[in-house]
């Protein structure tokens, strides 16, 4: 049995990114129920708000899910808290790069976690990182290429894919420009065990945003997503408007110090633009380079079947290749 499957007790090894504003209750629960692990994305939720969408989504699925977890900003011992009393099946726990400097966090607290009856996800940007989210005791690690949308590696998912596998002994899932059962079959080639997808689900049907994101994502073409953000040290990857125009030109023309606050201050409240109120010129839709390929609106049940039978398609056929 694919190992991911078997540690996670999902039946397909496809992954849900947690996706602020977007990976609420409905979409999650669609995921986990057509057989794949679907993460609520509310690492920079309220309280009540994180509580709220667990327990609806225990409503809308008996299925295994997940919730993220910020592993530099979040309040672990309220996070611990949550998690003892709401009793989420999975912590995904989101990082940014050099986790390695926050090793005593992830030793502690995934401990507590296990205990609690927790399995653990670590998301990873470097080769590094995943090996302390490994010593630390992560289950499984998903590594995130600078191909993907919102936060973003400095490496292509191709590179760390495969230097991650040869590293690590706990399964390395794949993400960051997977649409398709192409996407799936390379990062299996690759030495992934399953794969996580954002930009497909944030078209899907059963994603509750607002209409003009969806509109946005389908009309996509290549070259119209930008990097903002590297100033902060968290780059992201969004689609051109005129937000982003502005966030580069800061970029641009200030030092470092100057530019980083004033970007992140911008930032701020970009993304509930976007998403609940449909503004596509002052919101960030956190769109990955993938996007072209999400042509129309589909279920999530849909778009996991469709993906996963591409990519057994594609495999079939790359036994038949002649060198």
């Amino acid at each position: 049995m694919n190992r991911v499957c078997e540690i996670l007790e999902i039946e397909k090894p496809v992954i849900q990114g947690p996706m602020a504003w977007i990976s609420t209750a409905p979409l999650v629960a669609a995921v986990s129920n057509a057989g794949g692990l679907g993460v609520l994305g509310v690492a920079f939720a309220p309280e009540p708000f994180i509580r709220e969408q667990i327990k609806e989504t225990k409503k809308l699925t008996d299925k295994p899910f997940g919730m993220n977890v910020d592993m530099y900003i979040g309040d672990m011992e309220l996070t611990t808290k949550i998690i003892e009393e709401e009793k989420p099946p999975i912590i995904y726990a989101d990082t940014y790069i050099n986790l390695s400097e926050k090793k005593d966090l992830c030793d502690k607290y995934f401990k507590i976690w296990h205990n609690l009856g927790a399995k653990i996800i670590v998301k990873a940007s470097t080769v590094r990182d995943a090996v302390t989210a490994e010593d630390a005791g992560a289950d499984v690690v998903v590594l995130k290429g600078w191909e993907g949308g919102g936060h973003v590696s400095y490496e292509a998912t191709t590179i760390l894919v495969p230097q991650t596998a040869d590293a690590v002994k706990i399964p390395v899932v794949a993400a960051g420009g997977i649409a398709d059962g192409r996407g799936a079959a390379a990062a299996i080639a690759l030495g992934a065990e399953a794969i996580e997808m954002g930009t497909i689900f944030m078209a899907s049907k059963d994603a509750v945003v607002h209409p003009n994101v969806k509109a946005a994502i389908i009309a996509c073409n290549d070259m119209d997503t930008v990097v903002t953000g590297m100033c902060t040290g968290e780059p992201c990857r969004q689609i051109k408007n005129k937000l982003s125009d502005e966030l580069l030109k800061i970029e641009a023309e200030n030092v470092r110090a100057v530019s980083g606050p004033k970007v992140m201050e911008i930032s701020m409240s970009s993304l509930k633009k976007a998403m609940a109120e449909g503004d596509m010129e002052n919101g960030a839709v956190m769109a990955g380079q993938i996007a072209p390929l999400v042509k129309e609106e589909r279920s999530v049940a849909e778009i996991i079947d469709r993906v996963i039978e591409e990519a057994k398609g594609v495999i079939a056929k790359s036994v038949r290749f002649e060198f």
